[in-house]
């Protein structure tokens, strides 16, 4: 029923107005984050003028993010974030499908998902190459406090066999500077929080920007080594 209720919320005008985030995407290998990751993150706020992948030009056809967050919040009454993977410059509306405790699931109305736990993305479906479960209490705990340290985090993915394996990876967490800015009518204060991830295979980055209450207002996250990165901005709590 709240599926229905969901795909039926979103109507025409987010489906015309948004472009469907769940492309396959191909690629493998390692995925270093660039430092410029920072300030693109930013972008998605300040209306997307760039195209998240730096040194690229932006697509003629990106939508302008505040239109579709406004579309999304005339058509849907719950919680809505707006996301844009990098590799592909995808970008589109998820409104709430579910919520468990502190986990939130967020769908696209053909019920593509991304998963937040205390705004960190935990899991995605329909995607191609997702990200089957992630392992972030530790991290949350820093990030959305606003604290530096280090954890060990562990993220899960399907091989060629169908069988999830485990990619560890450590992470130091460090902060930012302070950053203010206005996204689909809402202000938000808040400090850049960075998190540094590595193994033997892989090394990324994630941003974080959280306001004094812990709530992640805007977020540049890894996916997986397929994926990429993913900016994920809060539309509505």
């Amino acid at each position: 029923m709240m599926a229905r209720h969901l795909l039926a919320g979103f109507g025409r005008a987010a489906l015309l107005s948004g472009i469907v985030l769940g492309a396959t995407l191909a690629g493998c290998g390692t995925d270093t984050s660039r430092t410029e990751g920072t300030s693109i993150a930013i972008g998605v706020a300040k209306g997307l003028k760039q195209k998240l992948l730096p040194g690229k030009s932006a697509p003629t056809a990106t939508p302008d993010p505040e239109k579709l967050a406004a579309a999304a919040k005339a058509s849907f009454a719950g919680p809505i974030i707006l996301a844009q993977i990098e590799k592909s410059g995808l970008l589109t509306v998820l409104g709430e499908y579910g919520r468990n405790g502190d986990t939130r699931t967020y769908a696209t109305p053909n019920q593509q998902t991304l998963v937040l736990r205390h705004g960190l993305l935990i899991a995605t479906r329909g995607l191609g190459n997702d990200l089957m479960s992630s392992e972030s209490a530790a991290a949350a705990g820093l990030i959305t406090r606003r604290q530096a340290g280090t954890v060990a985090r562990v993220y899960r993915y399907l091989d060629g066999e169908g069988i999830e394996r485990p990619l560890p990876v450590q992470c130091g967490i460090s902060l930012g500077p302070a950053k203010s800015f206005d996204f689909a009518g809402d202000h938000y204060d808040t400090v850049q929080v960075d998190e540094a991830c590595r193994s033997d295979a892989v090394k990324f980055e994630n941003s974080y920007w959280v306001t004094a209450g812990g709530t992640v207002a805007l977020s540049r996250q890894w996916i997986g080594p397929a994926l990429g990165h993913v900016t994920i901005q809060l539309v509505r709590p």
